[in-house]
């Protein structure tokens, strides 16, 4: 009983010696100061520094908001969500690449995003009209929806898987999309049928299987 006794002192003891939460200090992290729309080009004053637990932070996020502020948001992004390359349009996106692609983001059905992940290749289908209007197109990054994978994977935070081909779920709160690499020839008919979405149109997707 005396040891008893003696080994929960010890522990109490240890306990008041050692700060609630020393160990979870966490890792510097940039994330957004406030909700930022699809589209936004990223200032000083949209960002901030919080500490983030590493199982949480995407290994594409950054510490220095300099490597963020002037790239444009290719999807809505929560306020205290994790900003990381793979939720940012620009050059980033298209980084490495040699062939003239140009990098799109379009709205798609919830459900399309099942199994869609950056490196996929998708054919896009218009709802509409169900033509076809992209194939073959790879994607770059996925937004939205509480199945999306892509970031950031960002779970419910804004935190995101970070290296290409990792999962990555999205907030609920962001519209569901996706950012794809695709020719000059291809740009002016996804374009072409993004303007002719109407209301509750979007688009679909047929992943292809991996080369």
């Amino acid at each position: 009983m005396a040891a008893s006794l003696a080994g929960v002192a010890a522990a109490v003891a240890l306990s008041v010696l050692r700060p609630a939460g020393a160990a979870d200090v966490g890792v510097p992290t940039v994330v957004a100061a406030h909700r930022l729309p699809a589209g936004a080009v990223i200032s000083p004053d949209d960002v901030r520094i919080e500490a983030r637990q590493v199982d949480q932070r995407p290994e594409s996020a950054t510490a220095d908001p300099s490597d963020l502020v002037g790239r444009r948001a290719a999807g809505p992004i929560e306020a205290k969500g994790i900003i990381t390359s793979e939720r940012l349009t620009g050059p980033g996106l298209l980084s490495g690449r040699s062939d003239g692609r140009v990098a799109m983001t379009l709205p798609v059905m919830e459900i399309a995003l099942s199994g869609v992940r950056p490196g996929t290749r998708v054919d896009v289908y218009a709802t509409g009209t169900g033509s076809r209007v992209v194939a073959d197109a790879q994607v770059l990054a996925v937004t939205g929806g509480s199945g999306a994978v892509g970031d950031s994977g960002d779970s419910g935070d804004g935190a995101v898987g970070g290296t290409p081909g990792a999962p990555m779920p999205w907030p609920d709160e962001a519209d569901p999309g996706i950012t794809v690499a695709v020719s000059a020839t291809e740009a002016p008919l996804l374009a072409r049928g993004l303007s002719a979405l109407s209301a509750g149109e979007s688009f679909v997707l047929a992943v292809r299987p991996d080369p």
